[in-house]
């Protein structure tokens, strides 16, 4: 049994932490209480996080943190909110062929489930030496054997920042294809356009369209707004650290 977790708080400072070494039940504790400087809050959440992605716990992935500022999540109802989601599933039909197994069956089984999840997060990417703005349409659904491990289905669409500014076309397309069943052994598929023409162009554009139109209708509606206490101590969720001209999220 880990000790530390039977203490009011554990007594760390700048000089004597080392969170990696902490349990996962000790730090989910030590950053529920809230009691420890933020510093150190967002220390001991990144090393949960890292601890989870290791484990497959929960929603997270890598490439929903890395080089992200998520400024804003919105969530979707799966029965009242079909006319936003119903696109995603034959969009990825046509730009997804040849899909190999277990993701060519996974897809359709996702979204006939009841029981899935949507998120729309909004984000600045800014890595490489490139900066893009741009949202995640993502689903999932909770594994009924055991709930801690999630299915997850990404669709990434951005709009490259050129000098200062965008111009609310799509510039990259990534599709991330994740079941936990693959998951499980760190394996997921992706489909990456790093450059988009012909149909691919034009079928990405029209959900980026449709999705942008969605973002305006609900940006000001609280019961649309994700939120969670622990995204202060998150280093990938806050303000954005660039608003583009020509923002297609203002």
């Amino acid at each position: 049994m880990d000790q530390s977790a039977n203490q009011e708080t554990l007594d760390l400072d700048n000089e004597s932490i080392d969170v990696e070494e902490l349990s996962i039940p000790a730090l989910a504790r030590e950053i529920s209480l809230k009691q420890k400087p933020n510093w150190l809050l967002v220390k001991m959440m990144n090393a949960l996080e890292k601890k989870r992605q290791v484990k497959g716990f929960g929603w997270s992935r890598a490439w929903n943190k890395y080089g992200l500022n998520v400024f804003r999540t919105h969530i979707s109802n799966i029965k009242e909110d079909s006319d936003y989601l119903d696109p995603a599933q034959p969009f990825l039909e046509r730009i997804l062929t040849d899909l190999p197994e277990p993701y060519a069956s996974f897809i359709p089984d996702l979204f006939q489930d009841p029981a899935r999840m949507a998120f729309t997060f909004y984000h600045n990417n800014d890595q490489d030496g490139r900066q893009f703005e741009g949202l995640t349409l993502s689903f999932g659904r909770k594994r009924p054997e055991d709930k801690t491990k999630r299915d997850r289905l990404d669709i990434i669409l951005e709009d490259e920042r050129g000098t200062g500014s965008v111009d609310g076309q799509v510039d990259r397309l990534r599709i991330y294809v994740c079941p936990w069943a693959a998951y499980k052994d760190k394996a997921f598929h992706l489909a990456e356009f790093a450059q988009l023409e012909g149909e691919q162009q034009a079928l990405a554009q029209e959900l980026y369209a449709h999705c942008t139109k969605y973002y305006h209708q609900w940006k000001s509606e609280d019961d649309r707004q994700w939120s969670h206490w622990s995204v202060r101590f998150i280093d990938y969720f806050g303000p954005r650290s660039f608003i583009p001209k020509g923002s297609s999220f203002t």
